[in-house]
Parts: structure tokens; C-alpha cells; sequence
């Protein structure tokens, strides 16, 4: 809607500052949630590679009671069909989340991964303890492995026969180390206040006025038709990238110019652009930038 359209800078704004709040105030973290909420695969390469997602794997999380609990609600209050995994060994282990069949009573029994296009899940593994898993256990690692690289999701029909399933669902990870599983990028937490009252912020942050409003503008932004990026602004990269590389030869790959890209697409996004302008090129690599200092100072 236009009048979401013209409040796109004042809404961004706004819903940065909430997560950063939860975030004990780290800005660079609450880029990255945002560009996260705002991701979604629009497209397979080779019917295979599933382009646009963009897992987010937050470490060096405060162990504060409420910490997750405070992201989950507001996450959850601006994103329709949030679910929150404690990922734990018991968990593993007993959670049915792979889709089986059930030829007894000849139906689909579902699975706790099995989710409508577009949701959310944030795995918890602040309480993951060391333990043995089951094979019920590794399956569901392996699957959620799956789900997070290829966005696909294998229903069980048994005798060794499995049939894959197209998904287009967010994950975030949130943890003290770096996860397990696979992520895009990894965000090591910088609070400026690492115990915030949690309890309370998040009963403020649940009713907070804009909630509605800050919902419609992730749902807007998720819907831009993003343009190609123009030759200009092409020459621009490369040429960027070329002097990057001379600069830093082991971490500026191709790898990296590609995960700079999708970085700056999320951002002009979230910006209401339907294609890049230089502007969200040089924010985005800023924003990157700072994220791989962290990482490279021992940061996940």
C-alpha cells in the first residue's frame, strides 16, 4: 500500500531499534535479523540451489533468563507463523519432524518441520548439553541440515523411500558457539548492555503501537520485484572487489563477493528499492564488513 510505501526509511528505523533493544543494543546484529525476516527463496538454480535464503546463525548470546524468549515475541509479533525449537538432545531425539507415512492407517502423519511457505523458525541452542544422540536424533539434524542448505524437506514413505519437498522457510540459530548446522552467516553478539530486563522489555515490545505497521512493511519489502543490478553499478563492484582483493587476499573470494550481493539485495530491500543503488551497495559492505571483523576476531 502507497501510505506503507512513504514510511518505508521511518518503519525500517523503528523495527531496527526494537531488535536492537532485544539485542542489548547491538546495531550490527539488528541489521542482520532484519535482512533475515525480510528473506525468502524466489528461485531455484538448476532445480537445485535454492536462491534467496538466508540463515542466520547468532552467537555469543547472553545466557540472561529471557533473552530468547524477548527476540522469539518480537520476531513472532511482526512474522505470522513463528516457531520457536529448543534444540536440545532430548528434543532430537524424541520430536517427530520429518512427514512419515503411515500405511496402518493409510494417511501422512506429520512432522514438525512440515510448515507453510514463509515461516519462521528460530532454533534455540542456548540449552543444547553434550549427550548421545538416537538415530531418530541424527535423522532430525540431518533434516534440519537439509532444510537450512537446499530448502527442501524429505517426507518418509518408508521402505527406504523418501520423496523431496520444495520448503521456503526462514531459520535463525541462536547460541553461545557457532551451531552445527549450517548458516549463511554467522553474527557474533556485541551488546553494548548485555542484561537488559528482559521480562519487562518484552511485555513493552509485544504491545508496542507499530506492531501492525511493522508487519505490513516486512510484508511489502518481501514482495519487491528486485531489478538486475545495472552495468554502471556492475563496474562499480567489480572494481571494488578487485581492490578489496589486493588488499585481502584469504577472505575476499568470490564466496564473499557473492554473500556481499545477497547482503545488499536484502538491504535495498528493506530500504522499499526495487533494484540496487550505490548507496545500499557501499551501507551493505560496511555492514559485512563489520560482521567479518567480529567473526575473524575469534568473534562466533
Amino acid at each position: 500500500s502507497s501510505g506503507i510505501n512513504a514510511e518505508y526509511g521511518v518503519l525500517r528505523s523503528e523495527l531496527v531499534s526494537l531488535i536492537k533493544e532485544c539485542l542489548g543494543g547491538d546495531p550490527v546484529a539488528a541489521e542482520f535479523i532484519l535482512l533475515h525476516l525480510i528473506s525468502h527463496v524466489y528461485g531455484r538454480k538448476d532445480d537445485v540451489m535454492a536462491i534467496g535464503k538466508f540463515t542466520v546463525n547468532l552467537t555469543k548470546c547472553p545466557t540472561t533468563p529471557g533473552f530468547v524468549e524477548c527476540l522469539s515475541t518480537l520476531i513472532s509479533s511482526v512474522t505470522e507463523k513463528t516457531f520457536l525449537l529448543p534444540l536440545t538432545i532430548s528434543n532430537l531425539n524424541n520430536t517427530k519432524m520429518i512427514p512419515s507415512k503411515d500405511y496402518k492407517a493409510n494417511r501422512l502423519v506429520s512432522g514438525l518441520l512440515q510448515l507453510p511457505r514463509g515461516s519462521q523458525i528460530i532454533l534455540d541452542e542456548m540449552s543444547l548439553q553434550p549427550g548421545q544422540l538416537k538415530p531418530a536424533g541424527v535423522e532430525n539434524l540431518k533434516a534440519l541440515g537439509n532444510l537450512i542448505s537446499w530448502q527442501k524437506l524429505a517426507y518418509d514413505f518408508g521402505f527406504n523411500y523418501n520423496i523431496e519437498f520444495e520448503c521456503d522457510t526462514k531459520v535463525l540459530i541462536v547460541g553461545e558457539g557457532k551451531s552445527l548446522l549450517p548458516s549463511d552467516v554467522v553474527v557474533p553478539l556485541s551488546p553494548m548492555d548485555p542484561s537488559p530486563d528482559y521480562p519487562s522489555l518484552t511485555a513493552r515490545l509485544s504491545s508496542h503501537a507499530l506492531i501492525p505497521k511493522l508487519s505490513q512493511y516486512l510484508t511489502s519489502v518481501r514482495q519487491i520485484q528486485y531489478g538486475d543490478v545495472s552495468g554502471d553499478l556492475q563496474k562499480l563492484i567489480e572494481d571494488d572487489f578487485v581492490e578489496e582483493r589486493k588488499k585481502d587476499r584469504a577472505n575476499v573470494t568470490g564466496e564473499s563477493l557473492h554473500r556481499a550481493l545477497v547482503v545488499t539485495r536484502l538491504y535495498a530491500m528493506s530500504r522499499g528499492h526495487r533494484e540496487m543503488q550505490a548507496s545500499d551497495w557501499q551501507d551493505a559492505k560496511t555492514l559485512e564488513r563489520d560482521r567479518m571483523n567480529r567473526v575473524l576476531a575469534g568473534g562466533s
